[in-house]
């Protein structure tokens, strides 16, 4: 299996705005890549900008044109046809449309049957709410995954049909489970009828909590992929980036060339005292001279003394450097 580069899809799942406030939507699959451009084209468009752009047009037109019979009744001509498409735009909307504001496209319609809002179940019940809202984010998270590149690509829209398949199955319940509420408010608890709706009822949410676990395998195991990937660019990068630091033989040699550095200083330091005749350094002093060493205890000095000592001696040689006046 090769990486492949995913195509521009449609989105299966928007978090979009709409007039009661804001929504998160299923788009039906059926919906292909020219349709959705199309909508989105036709959302960045104001009609009501255009038709007023051209009314203004053609009573310019008209004004410009008085007296002259053509010119006239072309600019009256046309202003009764914008009229009449402001009109007919007005009316001619079906009721089942809605008005979505996406990413930017504040007024992307589509129709009833060509979406599913999630807090459209709500009244289903806890548990449909919460199946609801397993499924629609495990297809929103497939659908950005950088697993989806190494997938089938038909896969994806195949998870995005029967996630929609699955929410209008459970739409379609909602007579069963009314009439399972009916039933089991007037009939006895025994009685037949109530164990047949109720049963029902069970079979759909048994078999629609079964696609959601498999829905949630997808989604793990895209994760667990995710991971491999990281992974994978994180020892890239380790590699390189450790490519470009210092080896130990680099390291060994910057180490053995500044150890000489402290005694060519204390010989040079100490060849400077001589010359200036700037008297002893601190530590070439008894301790009981040293500033301070009053308020130190006795033992304490003498720690102290034998530490210097023994850093002077560190840089110090056998044979002492003599300047030459």
């Amino acid at each position: 299996m090769r990486h492949q580069e995913s195509p521009a899809k449609v989105p299966p799942v928007l978090d979009c705005v709409l007039p009661d406030g804001y929504a998160t939507v299923l788009l039906n699959p059926a919906i292909t890549r020219w349709q959705w451009r199309r909508r989105q084209a036709l959302g960045l468009v104001r009609p009501l900008t255009i038709l007023k752009g051209l009314l203004a047009a053609g009573l310019a037109i008209q004004v410009s044109s008085a007296g002259h019979g053509f010119g006239e009744k072309f600019g009256i001509g046309l202003v009764a046809l914008i009229l009449v498409l402001g009109v007919m735009r007005v009316f001619s909307r079906p009721a089942t449309e809605n008005s979505f504001e996406y990413e930017g496209v504040p007024r992307l319609r589509l129709r009833r049957g060509e979406f599913h809002r999630r807090r459209d179940f709500d009244d289903l019940g806890a548990d449909s709410r919460q199946l609801v809202a397993e499924l629609l984010s495990g297809v929103k998270e497939l659908y950005r995954s950088p697993a989806l590149a190494w997938l089938d690509p038909a896969l994806p829209g195949e998870i995005h049909t029967v996630v929609w398949r699955t929410l209008c199955c459970l739409d379609h319940s909602r007579e069963a489970r009314a009439l399972a509420q009916e039933v089991a408010a007037e009939l006895d608890t025994t009685d037949d009828l109530v164990a047949a709706t109720r049963r029902a009822v069970d079979d759909v949410d048994s078999s629609l909590r079964e696609v959601a676990r498999h829905v949630r395998g997808c989604v793990v195991l895209c994760r667990a992929w995710e991971q491999k990937l990281r992974r994978r660019d994180l020892a890239a990068r380790v590699s390189h980036t450790l490519a470009t630091i210092p080896g130990r033989d680099h390291l060994t040699r910057l180490s053995r060339d500044s150890d000489a550095l402290p005694r060519n200083v204390f010989a040079h330091v100490t060849a400077a005292r001589d010359i200036t005749h700037s008297g002893a350094f601190p530590w070439e002093q008894p301790p009981s001279e040293w500033p301070g060493a009053g308020c130190l205890p006795v033992g304490r000095i003498s720690n102290m003394a034998n530490r210097e000592e023994a850093a002077v001696s560190k840089y110090s040689t056998s044979k002492p450097y003599r300047p030459t006046t």
